[in-house]
Order: C-alpha cells, then structure tokens, then sequence
C-alpha cells in the first residue's frame, strides 16, 4: 500500500505548512484514497482535512456523515461537513458538484491541495458523455488531473488506476464503505453509462477503453498546440479580456478556451465561426458576439475579444447615483452601490471626493488645465467598455476625474494621486451582509 501511496500521491503533496484536504463520500473509491493519504502522512506528515457534503436528499445522509467522521478522526484527520440542502430535478449531478466545490473551496488557502477520488474509469464515462453532447477538443481531453482550485489546487491522483483496483485496495485492507442507492438509479446519465452503455459497448468494441484514452491524448495534445500558438493571447482565469486573434481558426479556440476557464459549454463551430468571421470584419466602432449562456456572452470591443456575465456585473444604472464624500486624513470608507463596492482609502490630506453611479450627462477634465471632456470621449480615450461605462462608478475632485471602476484616469502630476480605491462587483443576491 505505502509503495502505491509513494507513487500516487508524492508528486502532488505540498510543502510543510501547508494543508491537504480531501473530499471523502464514504464510497470505496474515496476510502481507497482515504487509506492512501492515511499510509502517506505517516511518512511525510501534514495536516489533513476530510471533507464531507451532506447532500439532504438521502434518508440515510446522517449516517453516512458519521461514517466519514469516524474514519477521519481514526486516522487523527480534520473533519468538516458541509450541509448543501439540495433538491431532487434536473441537473441535480451538476448542481450538488458545483455546490460541493464552492464550499470546499471557501476553505483551501493559498498553495494547498485539494484530493478527489476520479479514476480511469470516471474519465472513460466522461469522455463518452462529451462525445454525446458533441463536445470538441477542449472538452475531449478529458478530466484534468490538476486545475486551480480557488487559492489552492485540485488534484486527481487516482486517474491512472480503474475502479477495480481501487476496490482491491479497500477489499484487502478490510475497509468498510458506504454503498449509496442512488448509484444504481439508471435515470442518471452517468449510471446509464457505467452500468448498461459502456459494458455493452466493450462487448462489440473490447478495446473501446483504449481507443477512447487514445483520443483524449490526441485532444489534449491540439489544445496544447493551440495554446501554445495563442501565446499571450490565450484567454486565461482572472482575465476579461484578451487581444483578439488573427485568424478565424484562432479566435474559435479563444472563444473555447474562454468557455472552458469558466466551465461553462462552447456554443457549436458554426456559431463560433460566424462570430470569427464577423470579428475580423467588423470595423472597430462595430461589436459582434456570441452567447455563451442566457447570461454571458463574447464580444469583440475594438481590438480585444470579453467575457461579459451580466449575472456578475448586475443591471445596468436607470438613473445616476451621486455620492459627495469629505474624506478625513488616512479615512477608509466603503460605499455600496447596487452591483458592487466601492472602497476608499484617503492619504495624508483631506480630500472632497464626487462618486456617481450610472453616470450620464456630465463631463470631466483629465487634469487642472485640460479641457473638459464628455463621457464618451473620456470612455473611447480610457478604454471603458461600453458595457461598464453604467455599471461601474466615476470618482472626480470637482470637475477632474480620478477613476472610472477600477481604471485609473490621473495623469502623473496633474492630480494628487494620494487618493486610492478599489471596485469590487458584488450583486445583491450575493452581497457579503458584513459589509455596509
């Protein structure tokens, strides 16, 4: 077992001090990879935090989350559960993962790694689900065995080893598990897979696993390619906005890689493509897009391609909100507008601050000495996309502008740049209570 751990695990353990957790449901796969850790932090010791989601659906939850405890703190483990008081419906695989994650992650800080038990045969049955949704390259390559995870990372250490295997492990350790009901239950799309589709398919076609492994290796090694001709114009997590590319084959891959950091599925190639097509023609005044979702879509703003969530960014203003702030030598001050906030931190000087959200019908100098601009022409010359320009606030002293969101409009020396802030987009159905 230790040589198994050995091999599993050391590339993936981080350095001293820092936190390893894993996500255990009691199944044998996951108490496979308990044993595991178990046998590796003896060797080389850290703290272990065993995470456990208590779904609400299941009559025997509470049980299962005992179970999971007791074999945590046997092995001197950390143990959290997380109640996410789910309901049955559709998307109700995809629902319970994104709000397992979204817990979990609340908890990981920097550089700590996150452990999942997805094997060889999880990866099979995902491929076969993304060739059924008419998945390209990206989705093609499969589970990754490591993604960034919040601060931390999130790793797979067990997609090299199948199911079977991974039983063997608990059989000969003796180890007790939870069998969950719902595993059998074959409306889930998974299920039908694991259960019917696949051992079908292994019958008219025996080397179908290999094929399909084959595949994703093929898959991840063109998008490695793209990647790599995309080069600073790759879109990446964090990032907006990217310069857009060349060429229609090019943007395509921009647009999936966009979807893909954001997990959300591409639209199909010939939407992709008319979007490419449209994006090279378009005069720079002119911004084509591509919708992703009912709430984000690709645009094309001058010379770059955005991600735009409106789910993220909240409405856009009816009416302008104006603030008048006298801020007090080395004052901090946070101001809530309806989509986000705004965070003030004055320098050694008192400073008499205009704030307006939503702005419309004013104009602003650059500096002491410049002439008066109006908001478009403030907006082309900053770079304020227009779909920010009624969403984020400006801030002014008297009739110069200092800010527009987060972009900073002083010019060096023209206006006292003692004044700092930051802007941050909260919507209302996820406002953090503890800040007014």
């Amino acid at each position: 077992m230790l040589v198994a751990a050995e091999g599993l695990l050391r590339p993936h353990w981080p350095e001293v001090d820092h936190r390893v957790h894993l996500m255990v449901s009691g199944g044998p796969d996951s108490m496979a990879l308990l044993a595991l850790v178990g046998d590796f932090s003896e060797v080389v010791p850290r703290t272990v935090v065993v995470h456990h989601c208590h779904h609400g659906v299941a009559a025997e939850a509470n049980d299962w989350g005992s179970f999971v405890r007791s074999e945590a703190e046997l092995r001197g483990f950390v143990f959290r559960v997380h109640r996410l008081n789910l309901s049955l419906g559709p998307n109700f695989e995809a629902r319970a993962r994104e709000l397992r994650y979204k817990k979990i992650m609340s908890e990981v800080t920097s550089n700590e790694v996150v452990l999942t038990a997805h094997h060889r045969d999880d990866q099979i049955e995902t491929l076969l689900i993304r060739l059924s949704q008419g998945s390209g390259l990206i989705g093609l390559g499969g589970i990754p065995i490591s993604r960034k995870f919040g601060l931390g990372v999130l790793i797979r250490p067990l997609l090299s080893v199948s199911r079977k295997q991974l039983k063997q492990i608990v059989a000969i350790r003796n180890l007790k598990y939870i069998e969950d009901p719902s595993n059998q239950d074959l409306s889930y799309r998974r299920n039908f897979i694991r259960l019917q589709f696949f051992p079908a398919l292994t019958r008219v076609a025996p080397r179908i696993e290999e094929k399909l492994l084959e595949l994703s290796k093929l898959a991840r090694e063109r998008t490695k390619l793209a990647a790599i001709h995309l080069g600073k114009q790759l879109p990446v997590s964090g990032v907006e906005g990217v310069d857009m590319a060349s060429t229609e084959i090019l943007i395509a891959w921009q647009v999936r890689f966009f979807a893909q950091i954001q997990a959300c599925y591409a639209p199909s190639t010939l939407q992709i493509l008319e979007f490419a097509r449209q994006g090279l023609e378009a005069a720079d005044d002119r911004s084509p897009e591509v919708r992703v979702s009912p709430t984000v879509v690709i645009r094309k703003w001058g010379k770059k391609l955005y991600w735009i969530d409106s789910k993220e960014l909240g409405d856009e203003a009816e009416n302008e909100i104006a603030r008048f702030e006298e801020l007090a030598p080395k004052q901090l001050l946070q101001l809530r507008f309806p989509n986000g906030i705004l965070t003030l931190r004055n320098g050694a000087v008192s400073e008499d601050v205009s704030i307006f959200w939503g702005v419309k019908g004013r104009s602003f100098r650059r500096g002491r000495k410049r002439p008066l601009q109006s908001l478009k022409q403030l907006a082309q010359g900053l770079g304020v996309p227009p779909w920010l320009r009624r969403r984020t606030p400006v801030l002014a002293i008297s009739d110069q502008i200092l800010g527009w969101g987060d972009i900073d409009c002083r010019e060096g020396g023209l206006i006292p740049y003692s004044l700092q802030w930051e802007w941050r987009f909260v919507t209302r159905n996820r406002v953090d209570s503890s800040v007014s």
